[in-house]
């Protein structure tokens, strides 16, 4: 009986090594798409077509288009006219984003 456990506790561990061997490193890859979920270890990194960026703005991360071109506002900017409908901008010394929407009071900076 003893040689049967000490056999069955031995198969199970050459089980667990065989099946985590092909896990060590290998992380999930999210669909990459704008505003589409990403996962925690691609926050910061670029999408495969360095168009978007893993992005941990609001509530959990999300792919978003990069912002290396786009204006920085402050916070005190925020709800002041903008150029352009669908606009974005970075809001200094935090990491949102600011889009240009449509208010009654015409084309405003809104977070």
């Amino acid at each position: 009986m003893k040689k049967a456990v000490t056999g069955l506790a031995l198969t199970a561990a050459a089980i667990g090594l065989l099946g985590a061997a092909g896990e060590a490193g290998a992380k999930p890859s999210s669909v990459q798409r704008e505003g589409g979920p990403c996962y925690d270890h691609e926050r910061g990194m670029d999408s495969a077509d360095g168009k978007l960026y893993c992005s941990a703005v609001g509530m959990g991360n999300h792919w978003t288009t990069k912002k290396t071109h786009w204006p920085t506002i402050t916070t005190s900017q925020l709800n002041t006219p903008c150029p352009k409908l669908g606009a974005r901008a970075r809001v200094y010394a935090t990491d949102g984003v600011a889009i240009c929407l449509q208010t009654p009071q015409g084309l405003r900076w809104r977070w």
